[in-house]
């Protein structure tokens, strides 16, 4: 198989009864117990303690044998390849064994498989030449335990997002923000979610299962604690709390009685490859996000020169939002749709402007599969009346009602064939892929999401192995094409974000700041979720207006200081504004120079409401140039502040090029943003 760039062949070496995997960035060492002893990014160890099993059988701590040598335990390679290989290996107690089989592929995710069986007679103790001791098979307890360092675990995201409690009694509600951001002093407690990612603004260690398939947590808002101890901070994931629901019968029989309970779920260290020396990858409009145009593309761009305006304000990639394909999101393109689009593409590369059009995550009434796929390919899930119904019904223009299309179908294939021949005959530069990377719950057993537990009740998935896989074959025939793959996510998916170019945040927040909601800038979501380097992919911020109370100008102040830039999406205004910001970050060679956010550098402002993030480069000759973003992170006007800069500067300019005389004193309006030069 082909490693697309930038990843490499997997590395695999054995050291004693371990073995070393090295991908891209990072190390996954597995010892003695064939779990993750040590795990790397950078050189940087995440763990503070290897991966372990812990439990209690017949009321007694399991104890795990370590003579693996004598008992021929030790884990083994099953399968070698450049993109991925396979380890086998187990562990044995008194009364179980856990059977391991995982795979570690180019990207670095991790998938483990666990299987758990009594253990059982050798062939000499089943002929009486080795004495055999009678159990009783009862597993009260077995959990996963994740020893994290404390001090690069500061951060979460989660998906899907919800509230959680804390250990000491506190609970924290669910919002628009409430998926990411600092991990609370006394720990979290958090219901089941298909991704978890924990870490701080330049690594992590995501876990991730897609669903609770033999899972028995005995409180259902406690599935995974993330509890601090010391150096530590330890995720603990409750695979069973009681003796496992599908052995029913008596223990003392289990020997004969009991089949294998079988778990999956998965690790991924981040980021999920190198973070690019020049994070602002283009100059991107995104036409008709939010801010709606009348009748169609085309007409709309052939009037009043505006594709020469694209050129005129700097925009190097136009995103076309959901319109231009009459029948949303069908991967069947209509003569209309594709005669107009044709059109833009051409129209484009003339000046020298990519184009990416958007796709989703939808199947519409209007596509001409629907009646004979719609049910099948859709997502499902039971409603609060406990009726199972389809997912989404969006009202789309033309008329129509478009719904959640699951991923885990043959409907994959659809959609890469149609973004291969759009590429191959339209030359579109890549896509705009709208919530397509989010593993929607999916309770559709038509296609294999629903399930059944042991009560009988219908339970569903999050299909994140069926997006990761959409994505990466996605990602051979458009990044070999020379395209680009921008997502729009509401949380990192960290299983499949290897595979994207870019990715574009922010949605969830905009109707609290449109409405006046929020009275801070929620910083430490930002930072665990939004700035792109702890999960390897850049980002943009996603940016609706809705005057006076909150403003494109104020998106640009939250989005800069944390090393991103807002996207726009109106042909005028926010164009205006963008044109003079990418040109002031273009001047400057932050390619070659040193990223220190508000969180890492040593500048003071006299009010701790102002923070300051900069680039910093020195050239050969020992000279420096900073690139500052100074923000003001409420929504109160602040007058007089000054900024302290940790080393001298002999010249000052604001983004416009206008001298700074004042000392390094600003006002501030609310959320407002002052980009400055320094040499």
């Amino acid at each position: 198989m082909k490693i697309p760039r930038p990843f490499l062949p997997v590395e695999l070496q054995t050291e004693g009864l371990g073995h070393v995997v090295r991908v891209v960035g990072r190390e996954i060492r597995f010892g003695e117990n064939s779990l993750p002893e040590s795990i790397t990014v950078s050189g940087t160890e995440l763990l503070a303690a290897p991966i372990r099993l812990v439990g209690t059988e017949d009321g007694e701590p399991i104890v795990w044998e370590t003579d693996y040598a004598t008992n021929e335990c030790e884990p083994f390679i099953q399968h070698r390849a450049d993109d991925a290989v396979t380890l086998c290996g187990c562990l044995r107690s008194f009364r179980f064994v856990a059977d391991t089989c995982i795979t570690v592929e180019y990207d670095g995710m991790i998938s483990i498989d666990l299987k758990l069986a009594t253990r059982g007679m050798t062939v000499p103790e089943r002929y009486g030449l080795q004495p055999w001791q009678d159990r009783q098979y009862r597993l009260d307890r077995l959990w996963l335990e994740i020893p994290l360092k404390r001090e690069l675990a500061s951060h979460y995201s989660v998906y899907p997002g919800s509230g959680y409690q804390t250990p000491d009694g506190g609970t924290v509600p669910d919002s628009s923000i409430s998926h990411s951001g600092r991990i609370p002093a006394p720990g979290m407690l958090m219901p089941f979610k298909g991704l978890c990612w924990y870490g701080n603004e330049d690594m992590g260690l995501g876990f991730f299962a897609e669903n609770e398939r033999n899972w028995q947590p005995a409180d259902s808002d406690r599935v995974l604690e993330l509890i601090p101890d010391g150096d530590v901070m330890l995720l603990r994931v409750h695979l069973l709390d009681s003796h496992p629901a599908a052995w029913k019968d008596d223990p003392t029989q289990g020997l004969r009685l009991y089949e294998p309970v079988s778990f999956r779920f998965g690790l991924q260290p981040t980021p999920v490859k190198p973070f690019p020396e020049k994070p602002y990858l283009h100059r991107g409009l995104h036409l008709d996000c939010f801010i709606k145009v009348e009748g169609n593309y085309r007409d709309f761009l052939d009037a009043e020169n505006r594709f020469d305006r694209l050129v005129e304000k700097g925009v190097t990639t136009l995103i076309l939002h959901e319109k231009w394909n009459r029948s949303q999101n069908s991967f069947d393109i209509s003569e209309t749709s594709l005669e107009m689009l044709s059109y833009i593409v051409r129209q484009c590369h003339k000046r020298g402007i990519r184009v990416l059009p958007y796709f989703g995550y939808e199947i519409a009434s209007m596509d001409p599969e629907w009646h004979d796929h719609g049910r099948r390919i859709t997502a499902r899930e039971t409603d609060a009346d406990g009726i199972l119904r389809t997912r989404g019904g969006w009202y789309r223009f033309p008329a129509q009602r478009a719904y959640v299309l699951c991923y885990n179908t043959d409907w994959r294939d659809r959609f890469i064939a149609c973004v291969e021949k759009l590429m191959d005959e339209c030359h579109i530069d890549g896509v705009y892929l709208d919530g397509t990377m989010i593993p929607w719950y999916c309770e559709n057993v038509e296609h294999g999401c629903g399930w059944y537990d042991d009560a009988g009740k219908l339970r569903g998935s999050y299909p994140i192995l069926a997006v990761r896989e959409t994505f990466r074959r996605l990602y051979d025939v458009v990044d070999s094409r020379g395209g680009m793959i921008n997502v729009h996510l509401g949380s990192p998916n960290f299983t499949a974000l290897g595979f994207a170019h870019l990715c574009w945040y922010g949605e969830a927040m905009q109707t609290d700041y449109v409405q006046g909601g929020l009275s801070r800038m929620p910083l430490d979501h930002f930072r665990a979720a939004y700035t792109g380097r702890n999960m390897g992919v850049p980002a943009e911020f996603i940016a609706y207006e809705n005057r006076p109370i909150w403003t494109f100008e104020n998106a640009l102040a939250m989005a800069s200081i944390h090393g991103i830039l807002p996207r726009p999406n109106d042909i005028e205004w926010p164009l205006d504004l963008m044109a003079e910001v990418w040109k002031t970050v273009d001047a400057f060679p932050t390619e070659r120079a040193a990223w220190l956010p508000y969180w890492k550098n040593a500048v003071k402002t006299s009010d701790e409401r102002v923070l300051v993030s900069y680039y910093r480069y020195e050239a050969l000759d020992g000279s420096v140039q900073c690139l500052a973003f100074c923000s003001n992170t409420s929504a109160e006007p602040l007058s007089g502040v000054t900024i302290d800069f940790p080393e001298p500067c002999t010249r000052v300019t604001d983004r416009t090029h206008a001298p700074v005389t004042a000392g390094f004193t600003f006002d501030f309006e609310p959320y407002s943003c002052r980009i400055l030069y320094l040499s």
